[in-house]
């Protein structure tokens, strides 16, 4: 694994930019094309985002954002010291209902799974969340575009 790349900040949507940012730099030099580079900067977009509405509340407080390479892949953690919350524990989208009944939002650890190969959570020992979204540095073959 290489040394990570690290980005620390503090929960509040306006230094997304700065998340995207550190994701589109960083990411290339370990080994991300094009459409990976896509895929992490909308998926860590989307976590962060989760973390600072849901996870803090918009209250405020730490996020570090790691991207390494492992391997053939290229893992972004995110560690919070918000409320624990497992994203596998969330209810399931569902694609076929109508709009109109779909919840406003709700979509966002769905998107994840679609454009990452893994999203994992761990509680580490003082507590808090640490959500790792893995991508493969092999595109893969039935792959053309980003997410729609």
């Amino acid at each position: 694994m290489t040394p990570p790349s690290t980005l620390r900040i503090q929960a509040d949507l306006g230094r997304l930019r700065d998340v995207r940012r550190f994701v589109r730099e960083v990411a290339p030099g370990l080994g991300a094309d094009e459409l990976a580079v896509r895929d992490l900067v909308q998926a860590v977009d989307e976590w962060v985002t989760n973390v600072v509405v849901h996870g803090y509340r918009g209250a405020g407080g730490p996020i570090e954002l790691e991207l390494a390479r492992s391997g053939d892949e290229i893992v972004a953690r995110v560690r919070d010291a918000a409320p624990a919350f497992d994203p596998a524990t969330a209810p399931a989208f569902d694609p076929d209902l109508p709009l109109e009944r779909r919840p406003a939002g709700k979509m966002g650890i769905h998107l994840i799974r679609l454009l990452c190969d893994r999203f994992e959570h761990r509680v580490p020992a003082g507590g808090g969340n640490e959500n790792a979204m893995v991508k493969s540095t092999r595109t893969a073959p039935n792959r053309t575009g980003g997410a729609a």
